[in-house]
């Protein structure tokens, strides 16, 4: 490999990409890169990579990576373990070397062949569109020794957390410059880059004030900016890490949803996926036929991209059941995109995660909960893996288990966009579980956020008749029959049928549905 300078300590935005067998690792944007495939890996992961790599062929011990990948900071054999399991994932995803453990001695990196790999390869986010971001060393005012670690342990850990997401490219913090000078140098040495997470922590009186911002890298400019207050500094929880990864990827998210949107032209795979996702948060009849569309155009520029085939699958599942199921032809296409995509890549979580939502609204195989599962593992912080997992609960019948879901979504991404959504899904649990109450207040907050999605006004019809609440399901079946015609009573029936495909539940709604149905024709 390349000969990499030594350092007291792995210092990954300073390490020039370098070759393994026929892997192109890349430090700096922690990716390592095969022939066909290329995976990202955590910072820390990618810090035991360098230092293995740094020793090729000779033994490294538990304490040397501790010391350089740690700084020293004590860690359970677990967390080691830990990184070295990933990294015979990537090497088993993308070739190129694998890694030997000693016992009671340490571990061993082995190349797997000679050949070699160009390093000269174009600028990350240039590649695909999607978005790059460093998280930069937090500032410190004050100088408790226990403050600074904090700082440095906090920033590496949110840098680890959103290195999870797919949807970005995270670059590792240069932990010897001051902020202001790494996004000035990033911004000047990666055309790629476009955000920059940023914190500072200082005490006030008995208590510390941790705030994170997130800044344009190009211009500097402040987007968006979260505190939090903390009794102490003993160590950055993990559901303060979630939270702030979670806010941070969601804001970046919005703003590249929103960028996507406005080009219409010109877009890579990555970005058309995105915007067919943007339109299947608002799900509609009238919504779906443009996130099918921009999925088929993410197909036609790169046939080989599994998150196109598994968005695809995504939009003509759901326009097969809001259709009421009634187009058998939508599911099978469904179908054969879910396994294009599964086919193409069976571990990326957005995939999954898709898939496993594909497949509940169509045939609903036992495959699709396994499948959620692991895209919950997979990507702990991925709210939308929370959320179709949920879904999965609900067609199962297991509306606890739903709830535990939607709340492990809400932590995770507590400034979700789909709120409407997230409610309407808790309304159907509480409803399930027999409580109508929570059910009702859940549903009139999902018309509040968003008054045209259909399906909140058949449940609140439902809901109204069985509380015996007659004026209200009047008035919620009379919105539905404003947004999709007063001759569309066969649609919500079959709709009913779809989501009941068994027991008497099914012949009980349907029959309350029909009759406000009639009532409403009637006056």
């Amino acid at each position: 490999m390349t000969e990499i300078a030594a350092a007291p300590h792995v210092d990954l935005a300073r390490t020039a990409p370098f070759v393994l067998g026929h892997a192109m690792v890349r430090p700096s944007s922690c990716e390592i890169s095969g022939t066909q495939t290329t995976v990202t890996v955590e910072p820390r992961v990618m810090q035991v990579l360098v230092a293995l790599a740094q020793r090729s062929g000779e033994t490294v011990s538990r304490d040397d990576l501790i010391a350089v990948c740690w700084r020293g900071v004590v860690v359970g054999e677990d967390a080691i373990q830990r990184c070295i399991g990933r990294l015979r994932k990537a090497a088993a995803a993308v070739g190129g070397f694998d890694i030997q453990t000693l016992n009671r001695v340490g571990y061993r990196l082995r190349e797997t062949t000679d050949a070699k790999v160009e390093p000269d390869v174009p600028a990350i986010g240039e590649r695909d569109g999607r978005p790059t971001i460093v998280v930069v060393d937090m500032q410190v005012f004050g100088t408790e020794p226990a403050a600074e670690i904090f700082a440095q342990i906090l920033a590496q850990d949110v840098s680890a957390a959103l290195s999870l997401n797919r949807d970005l490219h995270v670059l590792a913090t240069n932990t010897t410059m001051s902020r202001v000078a790494a996004t000035k140098e990033w911004s000047a040495g990666d055309a790629g880059l476009r955000y920059v997470a940023q914190g500072t922590l200082r005490r006030i009186g008995d208590q510390y004030r941790l705030s994170f911002q997130l800044l344009e890298a190009a211009s500097a400019r402040m987007l968006w900016v979260h505190r939090i207050e903390l009794e102490d500094v003993d160590g950055p929880s993990d559901d303060l890490v979630i939270d702030l990864a979670g806010r941070l990827s969601t804001e970046v998210m919005r703003r590249e949803a929103d960028r996507v949107l406005r080009s219409a032209s010109e877009l890579t795979a990555w970005e058309a996926v995105v915007r067919a996702n943007t339109a299947y948060q608002r799900i509609s009849l009238e919504n779906l036929p443009f996130a099918i569309a921009e999925s088929r155009r993410a197909i036609g520029l790169d046939p080989d991209y599994a998150a196109a085939h598994a968005a695809l699958a995504n939009g003509l599942a759901a326009t097969y059941e809001v259709g009421g199921a009634c187009d058998p032809a939508l599911a099978a296409e469904a179908q054969f995109h879910c396994d294009r995509a599964l086919s193409l890549d069976s571990n990326d979580p957005v995939v999954l995660t898709w898939v496993a939502n594909a497949l509940s609204m169509t045939t609903r195989p036992p495959k699709g909960l396994e499948l959620a599962k692991r895209a919950v593992e997979l990507a702990p912080t991925n709210p939308i893996a929370h959320l179709y997992l949920a879904r999965r609960y609900l067609y199962l019948g297991e509306p606890a288990k739903a709830l535990v879901c939607l709340e492990e979504h809400e932590r995770v991404a507590p400034l979700f966009p789909w709120q409407y959504f997230i409610a309407f899904n808790k309304g159907l649990a509480h409803f399930m579980a027999g409580r109508a109450d929570e059910a009702a207040s859940e549903i009139d907050k999902a018309a509040l956020l968003n008054p045209d999605y259909p399906y909140t006004w058949l449940a609140k019809t439902i809901l109204a008749a069985v509380m015996g609440r007659s004026d209200e399901a009047l008035e919620a079946v009379g919105r539905l029959r404003q947004l999709e015609g007063e001759d569309s009573l066969d649609l919500q029936v079959a709709r009913i049928a779809h989501s009941y495909p068994d027991g008497p539940m099914r012949s009980t709604l349907q029959a309350l549905i029909s009759d406000v149905w009639s009532r409403a024709h009637a006056r």
